[in-house]
């Protein structure tokens, strides 16, 4: 009976023996793991965690899909997100599945750009206080370049691209359906499971399905118009104004490059004019019912109008978020005027602003402290001084105009299409960062490297006949 058990186990899993010996193996490791670390917790806990990592790494496309999912855990390892420190993981995935992959292979458009932006950041380090800190933070740009470089070299066809934007998409139709129930429940500022960044998730969501919606058809369109209608209520219901006008303006300028090349959608211009408004009548009814369940989403979208809300009391108290940011960027600019050239030290900003205020220091301490500066462009001139900003423009606009030029170059309409939906993406990463300054670090800066590598995979494939 146990032989053949066997030989039918043989017949599913050819490699059973090698399985048996590698189980007793890690069976035994566990063991002296136990023994050794005197019933420790979180030193058995270890092993779990290596062996699932272990698995995940074993597939590109899995330890992909689990970055992606990790953007949506909010879950703290010292000062890194969980998405952050995956980037080695899926780096290591990446090397087994390329092992004899060379370097021509991962060359991209944006290979140059980025080694002028790496040298000019460089020098800021002169003048860093916390030198090894910004060392420890400069992992956030290498994560970057880790996800960038892995998904170029490792996404091959629009198939794997779908897989991947469609984990996202169902995340952020999720997490907006959990801040719903979180607003009925009464929350004031709800961002669901997800966490605080789930307000650009939302917002790239939106701008993602309404393009994707565009270039469909059918019940698919259906399904995408309905579901940015979810992720639009989610959106107003976290009461975050840069977000909204940040996808305001992407899908503004959406609006115009289809009337200036409706041959990508396949639509006369007069539809498009008729789509747009009636997609901002919807958004008007969206709004209003998305009123009637948070009432406190008037109150927070009128909040710069009201007098009494922009000012600081005796004690050092405001309602408004533009006057703890205008603290920030007093100090910001502070610190930008004592070392313009170079900068202060890259991702120094929160570590070093209290050599650079000036307001009274019951203010910084409260609203300024290890903050970062809330703004790209400003954080980037602060910290890395104008060369910096000089890098960080090439880098950015190189962005731009490979996505740009990728619509254009692409050789049939359907790439023109996949074109589309990655410049719409960039797009708005690049309108977001003159609100917020979270696509340079954290999870943020790990979804840029996701949005800008997907980009230059498809850059490569509309280009292939």
């Amino acid at each position: 009976m146990g032989q053949l058990a066997i030989k039918l186990l043989s017949l599913f899993l050819p490699e059973y023996k090698y399985a048996f010996r590698l189980t007793i193996f890690l069976s035994l490791i566990f063991v002296l793991l136990v023994f050794f670390s005197g019933g420790n917790e979180k030193i058995i806990a270890i092993f779990p965690v290596a062996i699932v990592l272990l698995v995940i790494t074993s597939n590109f496309l899995l330890s992909l899909t689990v970055l992606v999912i990790l953007l949506f855990i909010d879950y703290p390892i010292f000062i890194y997100r969980a998405a952050v420190l995956f980037s080695i993981p899926l780096g290591i995935a990446f090397l087994i599945k390329n092992k004899n992959i060379e370097w021509k292979e991962l060359n991209n458009q944006l290979t140059l750009p980025i080694i002028i932006y790496s040298i000019c950041i460089l020098p800021s380090l002169l003048n860093a206080t916390k030198l090894l800190m910004s060392f420890y933070m400069l992992f956030n740009f290498v994560a970057f370049l880790i996800v960038l470089y892995s998904i170029y070299g490792g996404v091959r066809t629009y198939t794997e691209i779908n897989k991947i934007v469609m984990v996202y998409l169902f995340l952020t139709f999720a997490n907006s359906l959990d801040v719903i129930r979180l607003s009925f429940e009464g929350a004031g500022r709800p961002y669901g499971f997800a966490g605080l960044m789930f307000v650009d998730y939302s917002a790239l969501g939106v701008c993602l399905t309404i393009t994707i919606a565009l270039i469909s058809s059918g019940f698919k369109r259906i399904v995408l118009f309905s579901t940015s209608i979810i992720i639009v209520i989610a959106l107003i219901m976290t009461q975050t104004r840069n977000t909204w006008i940040s996808t305001v303006i992407t899908l503004g300028i959406l609006v115009v490059y289809l009337i200036i090349h409706p041959e990508i959608i396949g639509i006369s211009r007069k539809r498009i004019l008729v789509f747009t408004t009636l997609g901002a009548l919807l958004i008007t009814i969206v709004i209003l019912f998305a009123l009637i369940l948070n009432p406190s989403v008037e109150s927070r979208s009128t909040q710069l109008l009201d007098k009494k809300s922009n000012i600081i009391d005796q004690y050092g108290g405001t309602e408004s978020s533009i006057v703890t940011r205008m603290l920030i960027w007093d100090t910001a600019i502070n610190a930008f005027l004592s070392h313009p050239v170079i900068g202060i030290g890259v991702y120094a900003f929160p570590f070093s602003s209290n050599q650079y205020y000036k307001i009274h220091k019951i203010l910084y301490e409260k609203y300024v402290k290890d903050l970062s500066p809330h703004q790209t462009h400003l954080a980037v001139l602060v910290e890395t001084g104008v060369i910096g900003f000089i890098g960080f423009m090439i880098f950015i606009i190189s962005i731009l105009k490979i996505s740009l030029k990728s619509v254009k170059s692409a050789i049939n309409q359907n790439k023109k299409k996949y074109s589309l939906v990655a410049l719409i993406s960039v797009v708005y990463c690049i309108v977001s960062m003159f609100f917020t300054d979270a696509w340079l670090w954290g999870k943020g800066i790990i979804l840029f490297g996701i949005v800008v590598g997907l980009m230059l995979v498809n850059s490569r494939i509309s280009s292939e006949c």
